[in-house]
C-alpha cells in the first residue's frame, strides 16, 4: 500500500467522525447570506472556519455551492451545537451572530461538507478548537486530491515560485521553504526567495510571536521548513502576506524529508 493511499484512508476516517449533537439546537432557517445562516427566530449564525467561494472568481462552483446549501437548509433536519466552541469563549462573534457547529442529515457537519465538496477552503480563524481545526484541514487535503469544486482549476500557490501578478488583497493559500528568516523589533519576516524586495514573504507581527511559538519552538527554526499558510495577500517588495494567527500556518517538515 502507497503512502498515498494509507494517508487518504486516514482522511477518510477522520472524516466520519461524527461531530457530537447531544445538546443541538433545530433550526428553521430561512436563507444564507454572506457566510451567515438567517433563521425564523432572528438569530444570525456564523459558518466559522470557512471562507466560501465567491462568485466573481469561480462563478460555476459558487452556483453548485448555492444550490447545495439551499438544498440542506431548505430541509428540516438543520442543527445548531454551541458546546465545541463554549470551552474556547467562542461563541458569538464581533457582530453577535452565534458560533458553533452546523449540523444537517445523519450528523452532516455543514462547515467541513462545504470544503470537502471544494465549495469553501479553511479560513485560518482565530481561536477555533483544535480538533475541529484538524478536521477541517483534513477536508480541504482531501479536496484538493479529488481536485473538487474549486480545485479543479486551483492549486496551491507555490511562495517559493509565485506567479507575476500585482496582489491587491487576495485571500491564497501558498505552500513553500522557507530560506531565511529575519527578525526585527517590529516582525519576524519569513522569506521564501534570495531577494526580499522582489520574493514572496510572509511577516509575524511582534506582538503575536508568543502565540506562535507557544509549542515550544521558535520562529528562527523554520528556515529550511516546508510551511503552509494562508490569508491576504498585498503587493509590498514582491507578494507580501502578514500572519496574525497561528491557525494560519502549518509546519509540514523540513525541505529534505520524503
Amino acid at each position: 500500500m502507497t503512502g498515498s493511499v494509507r494517508y487518504m484512508m486516514g482522511v477518510v476516517v477522520l472524516l466520519l467522525l461524527p461531530v457530537s449533537a447531544s445538546m443541538a439546537e433545530r433550526l428553521a432557517v430561512q436563507r444564507m447570506e454572506d457566510g451567515r445562516l438567517y433563521d425564523a427566530m432572528g438569530d444570525v449564525y456564523d459558518l466559522a472556519g470557512v471562507r466560501l467561494v465567491e462568485q466573481a472568481e469561480e462563478p460555476a462552483v459558487h452556483a453548485a455551492m448555492q444550490e447545495f446549501i439551499d438544498g440542506v437548509i431548505g430541509g428540516a433536519d438543520v442543527r445548531f451545537e454551541a458546546s465545541p466552541f463554549e470551552m474556547s469563549g467562542m461563541t458569538k462573534n464581533r457582530y453577535g451572530d452565534r458560533i458553533g457547529v452546523i449540523l444537517y442529515g445523519e450528523n452532516r457537519w455543514l462547515e467541513e461538507e462545504l470544503i470537502l465538496r471544494g465549495y469553501a477552503v479553511w479560513s485560518g480563524r482565530a481561536g477555533y478548537p483544535d480538533d475541529l481545526r484538524r478536521r477541517l484541514v483534513a477536508a480541504e487535503r482531501m479536496a484538493i486530491l479529488e481536485k473538487a469544486g474549486l480545485w479543479r482549476m486551483r492549486t496551491v500557490l507555490d511562495s517559493n515560485n509565485p506567479p507575476k501578478q500585482y496582489w491587491k488583497g487576495q485571500f491564497v493559500i501558498a505552500r513553500g521553504v522557507v530560506r531565511d528568516v529575519h527578525k526585527t523589533s517590529a516582525r519576524t519576516y519569513l522569506n521564501f526567495g534570495e531577494d526580499w524586495k522582489t520574493d514572496f514573504t510572509a511577516a509575524i507581527p511582534s506582538s503575536v510571536r508568543r502565540k506562535f511559538e507557544s509549542g515550544g519552538w521558535k520562529l528562527s527554526e523554520l528556515s529550511n521548513k516546508s510551511i503552509l499558510i494562508r490569508g491576504f495577500v498585498r503587493f509590498y517588495n514582491g507578494p507580501y502576506l502578514e500572519l496574525d494567527f497561528p491557525e494560519q500556518m502549518e509546519i509540514e517538515g523540513t525541505a529534505n524529508d520524503e
